[in-house]
């Protein structure tokens, strides 16, 4: 590299006029003029044009920094070099190949072996027609024979097999009509009935096509909800239950489960709120007798299960069946008894003569084939049902358990399957701990699937 020597003193030069005159250092532009100096001493002489000068001085200028960038770039590549490393690429990686690089064995393990694309060809079926896309469907044929291990089928997911059940979701909205029983429509009562999803959205249905899909071969299961609930929660409610079932039910067998929502929402104070429910349960109990007769009528199997004053609907609807009065009203059609229907009953707030042989629903066993029955002797709610009933004597059947029950229809001895659940479910009035604890409300219920398809 090229360097310049500049010595301090020899930055100063003679003017014409025998003036010195300090040129600028270290590359600074003279003033007004727009010349460079790097430090190179320049004499003007006096004695030729100024012009003839400025042109030489420029010539000098320019060749020295040419020299500068060149002897720059110089160096620079010299240490370029001298810093690279030898290449890391293994020569094979870099060799020209004349085939395909085989396919690592320990990333595929399938028996099926490699093909080509040179080895396949494409098949036309003109018989598949195309799909909504307007794509003609093909299909891969290889020349190459492949293996001929059959490959195992995967087994089934277990959420998959649940779907394949088809069971199909129904809500009977009963919450708009009267629930006073001397002006009830029971030629055709305006049920608002919908299909559900299993997220419990709602599709629009009707009392036609919830007969018209009435079937032989599968059980349709009707719940009933306790005291208040809200129309969504009854919905909610009413899936945690089925899932509950399914979850123990011994077979694939598909069913109907029927949300039955009815108006139980919390509408006063405790002890009057109570009360007034007690009283709608005479209603919703013809309500469902009318549509029992229904399902009798279709030959269609049925279980009932109802928690609290859900089992009082229960046990009145079964008795008003059989031509029993509810709140001095009958359906107004001829009594059905032998209908066989299979009834499970969690915390009945049901007094517990009822049931007997002069009973107020002493016709309701009349029309059922089995009960399971779970009761709570703890239970802080029904220990104090006498105030409900107004008889300092009451006592739920939810409470104590099953004591008095009257025949069946042909006069056997009803079969009953009850558990205390106290030691589980505590002194609560809780339809969830039957299911969530060890009482295995969600087994003993799902027996009724069943037991619906079959007569004891």
């Amino acid at each position: 590299m090229l360097h310049l020597l500049t010595q301090h003193d020899e930055s100063r030069i003679a003017s014409p006029q025998g003036q010195t005159k300090n040129l600028p250092m270290s590359g600074a532009p003279m003033a007004g003029k727009g010349d460079v100096s790097h430090n190179v001493p320049v004499c003007l002489d006096a004695s030729k044009p100024i012009a003839t000068q400025k042109a030489r001085r420029s010539n000098i200028w320019t060749r020295h920094l040419l020299m500068f960038a060149v002897c720059t770039l110089a160096t620079l590549s010299n240490n370029t070099v001298s810093r690279a490393e030898p290449s890391q690429t293994p020569d094979e990686w870099t060799s020209p190949v004349d085939q395909f690089l085989p396919t690592p064995t320990s990333l595929f393990d399938s028996p099926i072996s490699t093909i080509s694309h040179s080895d396949a060809s494409v098949e036309l079926h003109p018989s598949i027609p195309a799909d909504d896309t307007g794509t003609t469907a093909v299909s891969t044929k290889a020349t190459t024979p492949l293996s001929s291990t059959p490959l195992a089928m995967p087994a089934m997911p277990q959420s998959l097999s649940t779907d394949l059940r088809s069971d199909r979701f129904w809500l009977v909205n009963t919450r708009h009509l009267t629930c006073n029983t001397c002006r009830m429509n029971l030629n055709q009562p305006n049920f608002h009935i919908y299909r559900l999803d299993r997220c419990g959205r709602r599709l629009p249905s009707g009392l036609d096509d919830y007969l018209g899909s009435m079937d032989t071969t599968r059980p349709r299961i009707i719940y009933i909800h306790g005291n208040r609930r809200d129309a969504p929660t009854a919905i909610k409610q009413g899936l945690f239950v089925y899932r509950q079932l399914v979850r123990h039910r011994s077979s694939d067998q598909p069913i109907d489960w029927v949300i039955w929502s009815w108006p139980s929402e919390a509408d006063s104070l405790f002890l009057s709120d109570v009360r007034e429910k007690a009283q709608r349960t005479n209603a919703q109990g013809l309500y469902l007798a009318w549509l029992l007769r229904e399902h009798v009528v279709r030959s269609q199997p049925s279980g009932l299960i109802g928690f609290s004053f859900g089992g009082r609907v229960v046990s009145g609807g079964l008795h008003a069946l059989a031509g029993g009065t509810l709140g001095r009203r009958t359906i107004g059609e001829p009594p059905i008894t032998g209908a066989n229907i299979d009834v499970g009953l969690l915390a009945p707030a049901v007094d517990s003569t009822w049931l007997s042989s002069n009973g107020y629903h002493r016709f309701a066993t009349q029309n059922m084939n089995r009960m399971v029955m779970l009761y709570n002797h703890r239970d802080i709610a029904l220990k104090y049902f006498k105030f409900v009933a107004g008889n300092s004597k009451a006592k739920a059947l939810g409470h104590v358990g099953p004591r008095y029950l009257a025949p069946r229809y042909d006069g056997t001895p009803l079969p009953v399957r009850a558990r205390d659940c106290a030691q589980t479910v505590g002194n609560h009035h809780s339809e969830k701990r039957y299911y969530e604890r060890t009482c295995y409300a969600g087994r003993e219920m799902a027996s009724l699937i069943d037991s619906v398809m079959r007569v004891d």
